[in-house]
């Protein structure tokens, strides 16, 4: 009856019954029953196997274990069924977790049919049930945190080791189109969780541009010109605590300066390309992180890395877990002893340094030429009380990678300092305490 109902019934991206979909929510719930007993009923079986062991209490319980995964898996399964033919849901992934789901059903049904008749194909049939589950859990994740939610936060060695990349999302138009920088952005980060290929409510995908202008199932959600009759702006801008607010499942709403973005790009026509000069209002766009750039591994440097501390007093850590992140060059615990002749000497690894720490050093303008020249993936840099004064820094202005400089208590002035607003890279400026 399960698979009749999930075969001739899929969700066909139209929103049903209110009660069916508080039902369905239900899923959210039960979904980790299933999950429970399966694996308790695995974990029975695998402590009691062998003949010895087989009439032990805790293998009869094996059997009530199944028992109630499979209530579970078909509540489970029939619940969710619910939830997407009610939500309005769509999409690759919610077809996968449904139809995994209710494989999972049918396969909790199989175990349990037949651990009285032949142990040995139950727990043959435990075994691929449970692999089945985790295909199925991972759908419902991609469905419930992103399709990164794996990924997005994986260390970079073990993703370069699975040959795990981030693909490129095709929108449709060129990339350096309005549409592509300013208004695409907005439904990544706000919309795409319930509108991308993988799962689209209502029908309504917002991955591409060709996408957002064809609509959903109730029709277009964009009329171009027109604010008031286009209902993506109307639904951004409803109550929250609107049943058709968006985005919807207590994402984050836009802010002001996305809502007020959408508003005179779909004003202006909702066009892929546009002057933004005529766009009165608009607001100012937000910087772009660049992800930082790798270096070199310092692995193989090790033991020349360690030379270098006990000779020169300083101290080589790295950024971070990751050995092309770079390394800290720190000289707080001896800062007298490090001197232009100290990174004369840090050659070897002058390029492996991206953070210099060398406030109240000895250093003067001879050691900002041997950065210049020496230290080309420098991104911060700290001269404070340092007898650093304008001579070196037209030195270190040029270094096209350096993102922070911390000039307190030195002796620039004014005139030569302004030759900084050269470098585009340079972020933070600190001159306290100087002229």
């Amino acid at each position: 009856m399960l698979c009749g109902v999930v075969g001739f019934f899929p969700p066909d991206g139209r929103e049903h019954a209110d009660f069916a979909q508080f039902l369905g929510t239900f899923h959210l719930l039960v979904i980790h029953f299933p999950i429970a007993f399966l694996l308790l009923a695995l974990l029975f079986e695998v402590v009691t196997l062998g003949e010895k062991r087989a009439s032990l209490p805790l293998r009869h319980s094996t059997e009530f274990v199944l028992a109630l995964a499979t209530l579970a898996a078909i509540t489970s399964a029939w619940l969710g069924w619910l939830l997407a033919w009610s939500g309005a849901y769509q999409g690759d992934l919610v077809r996968n977790h449904m139809w995994g789901g209710t494989s999972l059903a049918m396969a909790s049904l199989v175990c349990l049919g037949s651990f009285s008749w032949d142990r040995r194909f139950a727990m043959a049939a435990l075994i691929a049930t449970v692999g089945l589950m985790t295909w199925t859990s991972h759908q419902g994740g991609k469905l419930t945190h992103g399709s990164g939610y794996l990924t997005d936060r994986m260390p970079s060695p073990l993703r370069s080791l699975l040959g795990v990349n981030a693909g490129k999302v095709d929108i449709g138009v060129d990339p350096a189109s309005f549409y592509a920088i300013r208004v695409h952005p907005i439904f990544a980060e706000k919309c795409l969780f319930c509108h991308s290929a993988d799962k689209h409510k209502g029908g309504l995908r917002l991955d591409s541009y060709q996408h957002v202008m064809r609509g959903g199932k109730d029709g277009k959600v964009i009329q171009p010109g027109d604010i008031h009759k286009s209902d993506l702006f109307r639904r951004i801008t409803l109550p929250p605590d609107n049943k058709d607010f968006m985005p919807a499942e207590g994402k984050p709403a836009l802010t002001a300066d996305e809502i007020k973005i959408l508003e005179l790009w779909i004003g202006a026509g909702a066009p892929v390309q546009v002057n933004q000069k005529s766009l009165a209002g608009l607001p100012a766009l937000r910087p772009v992180v660049v992800p930082q750039p790798k270096v070199a591994d310092y692995r193989p440097q090790l033991k020349k890395m360690a030379a270098l501390e006990a000779s020169l007093s300083i101290r080589l850590i790295p950024r971070s877990q990751d050995p092309t992140d770079g390394l800290i060059l720190r000289t707080v615990n001896s800062p007298q002893s490090c001197t232009d002749q100290t990174l004369a000497q840090l050659g070897p690894v002058s390029n492996l340094i991206v953070d210099a720490e060398l406030a109240r050093t000895e250093v003067t303008d001879a050691g900002m030429t041997t950065l210049a020249k020496n230290f080309p993936n420098l991104r911060s840099l700290d001269l404070s009380s340092t007898n650093v004064t304008s001579v070196g820094v037209k030195e270190i202005a040029h270094l096209d990678k350096l993102e922070s400089l911390n000039l307190t208590a030195t002796k620039v002035d004014a005139k030569d300092v302004a030759e900084l607003r050269s470098n585009p890279n340079l972020k933070k400026l600190y001159l306290f305490e100087t002229h």
